[in-house]
């Protein structure tokens, strides 16, 4: 999933500590009418920044539970996980592109888009290791219209590779 992946891009871009990411707010209500599809280079890259700024609000704790859920599906024990990552230091890693998101024919208005992402970050952040995969992966009610206005946010890498082939 592009939405899944940004939110996930999202959590590197925190861990890398890009300082550039904005607080969650910079785009303002400005562009929340305006069409995914209808915004420039320069607009899409903020929209995207200021999705990457509401992840920074997420705890370490909240990261790390979101690592032992998905440890758990490779047969690790999800506290295990969770502690292992608690205690580690946060290293460096080669920043998240916004690049990826393609709003191109996307009728979605940026208010539906950070209404989406937003209920998308408090799915991670309400996930304990009590919680399965299953839990993540449940879109949020508000991604309703981004989903039926902009079906490719919800396409895995696999559809569209299939999509593709002749």
């Amino acid at each position: 999933m592009k939405l899944l992946g940004l939110v996930m891009a999202g959590l590197a871009l925190v861990a890398c500590g890009d300082d550039e990411v904005g607080d969650g707010g910079e785009t303002g209500s400005e562009l929340d009418g305006k069409q995914l599809g209808a915004l420039t280079a320069e607009e899409a890259d903020a929209v995207c920044h200021d999705v990457g700024g509401q992840v920074r609000a997420l705890s370490k704790e909240d990261k790390c539970e979101l690592a032992g859920v998905a440890a758990s599906i490779f047969g690790l024990e999800c506290e295990t996980a969770k502690q292992e990552c608690m205690s580690a230091p946060e290293e460096p890693e080669e920043p998240a592109s916004c690049d990826e998101l393609e709003f191109a024919g996307c009728t979605a208005t940026v208010a539906e888009f950070k209404a989406c992402t937003t209920a998308m970050i408090d799915s991670v952040a309400a996930i304990t290791c009590e919680s399965t995969i299953a839990d993540f992966m449940q879109k949020p009610a508000a991604c309703a219209a981004l989903e039926e206005k902009c079906p490719g946010f919800f396409e895995d890498e696999e559809e569209e590779t299939e999509s593709e082939d002749p």
